[in-house]
């Protein structure tokens, strides 16, 4: 069973529609209210990814409250995550604009640097990952994360021809004030544990040997030079 835990503290327009599509796609959902566990971002993640735990899920995905998805898209997701052994964690493909599985491509990194979505990301319950880092306050704990699966032999890959539409910093702009000094902790706090020069989103994206696809089928030439719109609407059109 496939659960979707969304912290929240506005509820944007966007999460009225999200939750549609979840409902619609028998998604169990839960949302988390910032203000229950003190507007602490990773403190939430870890409080959902144990709830969807105790309710037997067997994929979890992690999305913000504003990410914006096709009907269908995480029974896709679970769908690529389950078609190879050493995969731990998938996520959706940004430059995608229908919904058209492709394979798989493993990633380093977050999205800084072309790697996972820390906004929408999914992974195997049965596995042995480790939780999110709440001595993060709101950045750099999904890097972190994403390190430690990889470091533990585990890989992380981009669902090639899943979409997800995003505006970054959304809610986080409406308290940037707040944040500022948060964010620059985690900054230092994060680099003193990798490299100085090591930006937010970590490696830059490996291709495996060939084309850096698994799978079936053909990344067409129209999709990967497609630009990634991060507010552009996404079609709607089911599987």
């Amino acid at each position: 069973m496939i659960a979707a835990v969304i912290p929240t503290r506005y509820r944007p327009p966007e999460l009225t529609a999200l939750l549609h599509v979840l409902a619609d796609d028998v998604v169990r959902v839960h949302v988390l209210d910032s203000a229950q566990y003190g507007h602490a971002i990773y403190r939430m993640w870890n409080a959902g990814v144990q709830l969807a735990r105790s309710n037997g899920a067997t994929e979890i995905a992690i999305l913000n409250d504003d990410v914006r998805l096709l009907p269908g898209t995480l029974q896709a997701l679970a769908t690529a995550l389950r078609s190879e052994p050493d995969v731990a964690v998938v996520y959706p493909d940004e430059r995608a604009s229908v919904l058209a599985p492709m394979g798989l491509q493993s990633t380093e990194g977050t999205w800084g640097s072309g790697g996972m979505t820390g906004f929408a990301f999914m992974f195997k319950v049965e596995l042995p990952l480790p939780g999110f880092d709440e001595a993060y306050g709101w950045w750099y704990a999904d890097d972190a994360w994403e390190r430690d699966v990889r470091a533990a032999g585990y890989r992380v890959c981009r669902a090639v021809g899943v979409p997800v539409g995003h505006t970054p910093n959304g809610s986080a702009s409406k308290r940037w004030d707040e944040l500022a000094p948060v964010i620059e902790a985690d900054r230092l706090r994060w680099e003193g544990t990798n490299r100085p020069s090591m930006p937010r989103g970590g490696s830059a994206v490996s291709m495996s040997a060939a084309t850096g696809l698994t799978g079936v089928g053909i990344l067409t030439a129209s999709l990967l030079a497609a630009p990634v719109g991060k507010s552009d609407p996404i079609t709607r059109v089911k599987l």
